[in-house]
């Protein structure tokens, strides 16, 4: 029986797919006789190699199945999803399995007591999973990827953003903004992008074409579906050609001489447009992934004397300036920019209790002293490659959270097994609670010597 344009699915993961291809001479259309065979052979595909576990799992609200490499491990960690097809699909975990990875497929309606149809998600319900696979003893920390397919691209663009313990997604044929239904995270709540049955259309050749059904991510009057992928402090890739209206581009960029950078000014205008609220008496401004990008901190960023949390990710800022005015200032966001120093934090040195300055070009860390009341610093994926520059964030009398996981450093540390990062980087800085997103366990005075 011919079906066109049909996935092609394993049913069975612990046997082959068994596929006849054969060539028939001539062109045939969709259900005329072909023409006479020329040339056929069968061809199998195994989804499992040997030694692969396959452990059904029902762990608190989560169901699905985890798929474990053989061998000791640990193994890097990976949550499977598929789309609005529903159900349980496993052959792509088993196949990461058979590469080395701990691969949990993870189903999120009509699958045993899971809700039957896709109605409202909550994101708490992924979480509990990520965490489950985190702390599995034959996975690998400090955290876990996530790859997804269509509407499980949607949520792997979500957790990635709004979940600690995903510091990796890759995404097929998803949409940027959250569609069709609701995805509550807590208080926060991303309505879903709406999709119009009546703007299917149907080739001759019997294809559904739904590019015009979904409601255009880009048009600023659905902004309020849009996934913050700016705010993930790790890398995600996301690919969809031809699926969903407006979604070819994650982040869409101007083309060379076709526009001016934005300005400060020119960002909080359209901030307080968006908002019905002046900047100047809001506590937290968010002004990431400006589109043309902001090149330059001017001098209107002055006029936030009330900003607790203002975020500029996803920009092309070379130059920390012009914070003087931000004398409540707690938290700044300054991911994905081209920052190489950090001059221009003493400004709010005195005040700043959060850094959040991953993916930039930060080699030297000197002038990170002024800030005398910092907690929390990410500054993952930067160019830090001596214990020189590290060992200055000990001048910091609060700092308990760090994330540095890319940088130089820390990649030649975690990829000698004869040293430990850990072990190193804490001797160094003996006040962290937390890096690179695990808890540190410190050792008890004695402990040592009573053993």
């Amino acid at each position: 029986m011919e079906r066109p344009y049909q996935r092609l699915v394993p049913k069975q993961i612990k046997t082959p797919m068994k596929v006849e291809v054969s060539v028939h001479q001539g062109h045939s259309q969709p259900g005329s006789i072909p023409g006479q065979v020329l040339a056929k052979t069968n061809v199998e595909r195994w989804f499992t190699a040997p030694g692969v576990r396959r452990i059904r799992l029902k762990e608190g609200s989560v169901r699905g199945s985890l798929f474990l490499p053989s061998g000791d491990g640990p193994f890097p960690g990976v949550i499977d999803m598929f789309g609005d097809e529903g159900g349980l699909m496993e052959f792509r975990s088993s196949l990461l399995a058979t590469r080395g990875f701990a691969a949990l497929s993870l189903p999120y309606f009509d699958f045993e007591d899971l809700p039957t149809v896709m109605k409202d998600l909550h994101l708490e319900y992924f979480e509990e999973a990520a965490r489950f696979l985190q702390r599995h003893p034959k996975v690998k920390g400090p955290g876990i990827g996530v790859i997804g397919t269509g509407k499980g691209a949607e949520l792997a663009f979500s957790m990635i953003t709004f979940l600690p313990q995903v510091v990796a997604a890759v995404c097929i044929s998803g949409c940027s903004s959250n569609t069709i239904t609701a995805l509550h995270y807590g208080e926060l709540t991303l309505p879903g992008l709406h999709f119009d049955t009546s703007k299917i259309s149907i080739s001759e050749t019997g294809v559904f074409d739904i590019f015009d059904a979904l409601d255009d991510p880009m048009d600023p009057a659905n902004s309020h579906c849009l996934i913050p992928i700016e705010e993930a402090e790790g890398p995600y890739n996301g690919s969809c050609k031809g699926c969903w209206c407006g979604v070819n581009c994650l982040v869409a960029e101007p083309t060379p001489g076709e526009a001016k950078a934005t300005t400060i000014k020119e960002a909080l205008a359209r901030w307080e447009e968006k908002n019905g609220q002046k900047a100047s008496e809001a506590k937290e401004v968010k002004l990431y992934a400006q589109i043309p990008p902001v090149e330059k901190m001017d001098a209107s960023l002055s006029t936030l004397v009330n900003c607790e949390k203002l975020s500029l990710s996803t920009n092309c800022i070379e130059k920390i300036a012009n914070l003087n005015g931000l004398k409540n200032l707690r938290i700044l966001s300054l991911g994905r920019n081209n920052i190489k120093n950090l001059n221009g934090l003493e400004a709010v040195g005195d005040t700043l209790e959060e850094l959040w300055i991953s993916y930039n070009l930060i080699e030297k860390l000197k002038g990170i002293h002024v800030m005398k009341k910092l907690k929390i610093l990410y500054m993952s994926n930067n160019s830090v490659k001596d214990w020189a520059e590290f060992v200055r964030l000990a001048d910091l009398p609060f700092l308990e959270d760090l994330v540095f996981v890319g940088n130089p450093l820390e990649e030649k540390y975690s990829a000698d097994q004869q040293s430990s990062w850990v072990e190193e980087a804490t001797k160094r800085v003996p006040r962290l609670k937390k890096l690179d997103g695990v808890p540190v366990i410190k050792q008890e005075e004695g402990e040592e010597g009573e053993n």
